[in-house]
């Protein structure tokens, strides 16, 4: 006797779901969140991020009184001691974040980006996590090679840059759904940095630097032409 298997579900097959929550993140969960934050700035803290941050016992003993002596009350809100203080760092980080970028940051990526002290660095990884589509774990990883300097621009006009090598997501098996997906998002990508090139002053570049775009234009010119290739093979 013999049962038909049913294809193991990845996180693509999700996506769709996905994307919806991460839109009501947004739109929902971050703006309740951010307003919960400058309550408690406005309440506790004088509406200061110094003064939190400067963690005056008088200011602090007040917060603290009331998260434990509401917190039944608060978790009603899904709100706890540890969530509020992650309130107040986001609403503190998000007035620090450009408009264009923090519109599309879900809470606990802004939450992430408050231990980014340089203004800079911080708006820099904003801008890659919302634009490649970073997960939190991915954010962090690439705080973390901030803080240990190990960071690169993706500027191509800079000397001996490189993307950050974030950790890869785990290895599920070939799904052919997957790769296509994959295929897409590489495309998407490509198309970003198309855009970001034309604002490269390309005769700017160095004799290595032009001979490696050259080098990987071609490379990329043969994957694609063997890829439509084998395509048109399998329509025959």
């Amino acid at each position: 006797m013999t049962t038909d298997l049913q294809p193991v579900k990845t996180k693509n097959d999700y996506a769709d779901i996905l994307g919806k929550l991460a839109h009501l993140s947004r739109d929902l969960l971050l703006t309740f969140r951010l307003e919960v934050g400058k309550l408690m700035l406005d309440q506790y803290f004088a509406g200061s991020a110094h003064a939190y941050h400067d963690q005056n016992p008088n200011k602090v003993d007040g917060f603290n009184e009331f998260a434990k002596t509401c917190q039944d009350d608060l978790a009603d809100f899904g709100l706890s001691a540890t969530v509020l203080r992650h309130c107040i760092l986001a609403r503190i980080t998000w007035d620090l974040l450009p408009p264009p970028v923090r519109d599309q940051l879900r809470f606990n990526h802004v939450v992430a980006l408050a231990s980014v002290g340089e203004p800079n660095d911080r708006a820099r990884l904003a801008f890659d996590a919302t634009r490649q589509g970073w997960s939190v774990t991915q954010l962090k990883d690439a705080i973390a090679r901030v803080n240990d300097h190990t960071y690169y621009d993706t500027d191509p006009s800079t000397p001996g840059t490189q993307p950050p090598e974030l950790k890869p997501a785990p290895d599920r098996g070939f799904q052919p759904g997957r790769l296509v997906t994959q295929l897409v998002k590489t495309g998407e990508d490509l198309q970003a940095w198309r855009s970001a090139w034309a604002t490269v002053d390309a005769t700017k570049l160095r004799g290595p630097q032009r001979q490696r775009v050259v080098d990987a234009i071609a490379s990329l010119k043969a994957h694609i032409e063997q890829m439509e290739a084998e395509l048109a093979a399998g329509e025959e």
